[in-house]
């Protein structure tokens, strides 16, 4: 978007809205910005500013009303934060998300500084899903921390994990329905277990990439005499990892609308033993 821009709004000293030659209305983000300027002003971007567009009313009301209430210097250090962001994806994101992020990341240091407890249930399954993404959450709450001296709590990395991931794949919903699958094969072999789920540990960790694998990217059934010898063999031996297994590879299969090969059956039945082993060992 090229200017000249006229300036429409000081919010303060660091965001300036302004309308660009088409008749288009955005808004300016930059340290001091907005310093000295005033509403008809010819405003020209420079390289350090970070323009979006706020094409929807309500978009741009909700954002009017954030910069308002919080300071801004806790403004300045999320969109540097959202920068980082950028950086990591290596793509601008888009504005509406780019709002609820800002908004997200604003909420998410009031409620440390009041100390609210926030709970995320599907916390370790996030992590394990999108491990990439989760390890950029990771840095931008290290980031917060050297900022603001406020430490998110790990409830908030799973949280931006999914704002990130939500950028990344372009979807407006926050949870999509693949890890919505994830979420519930796990939940299933939970309920299933002999022993408590411990998650942090290495056969959880193989388990669940085995079966993000799964889900996002099936192999097509192949038929083949070994496989399901191996197949008879694990049943008679291992009843439970056999009827997980197989109920797992049905909640997928019907999800996904394809055959699973029984190659992935086998897999998933010996990622499953060594699990309730481990489990079994450390109780």
């Amino acid at each position: 978007m090229k200017g000249p821009f006229n300036v429409q709004k000081i919010l303060n000293n660091n965001v300036v809205i302004a309308e660009s030659s088409s008749h288009e209305e955005v808004i300016f983000i930059g340290k001091g910005i907005g310093f000295g300027k005033k509403s008809g002003d010819t405003f020209e971007a420079t390289y350090y500013e970070k323009i979006y567009s706020l094409v929807d009313e309500r978009e741009k009301e909700k954002y009017i009303h954030l910069v308002t209430k919080e300071t801004e210097e806790t403004l300045l250090i999320i969109h540097e934060a959202i920068e980082k962001i950028h950086d990591s994806i290596g793509f601008q994101i888009e504005d509406t998300i780019h709002f609820a992020i800002t908004q997200h990341f604003a909420l998410a240091l009031q409620r440390t500084r009041d100390g609210t407890d926030i709970q995320n249930p599907f916390l370790t399954e996030t992590k394990w899903l999108y491990y990439d993404t989760y390890k950029i959450a990771e840095d931008i709450v290290t980031f917060l921390f050297q900022a603001t001296e406020l430490k998110l709590p790990d409830a908030e990395i799973g949280f931006i994990t999914l704002h990130i991931q939500s950028a990344i794949r372009d979807t407006d919903t926050m949870i999509s329905p693949t890890s919505d699958l994830f979420t519930r094969c796990v939940k299933y072999v939970e309920e299933k277990m002999v022993e408590p789920n411990k998650k942090d540990t290495r056969s959880f960790r193989r388990f669940t990439g085995q079966l993000k694998n799964m889900i996002q990217d099936p192999l097509d059934d192949v038929a083949s005499k070994v496989d399901k010898e191996i197949i008879l063999s694990l049943k008679k031996n291992n009843p439970l990892c056999y009827n997980i297994s197989r109920n797992v590879i049905r909640m997928i299969e019907k999800s996904v609308d394809l055959k699973i090969s029984d190659a992935e059956v086998i897999q998933l039945m010996i990622s499953l033993r060594s699990l309730i082993a481990e489990q079994h060992n450390k109780a």
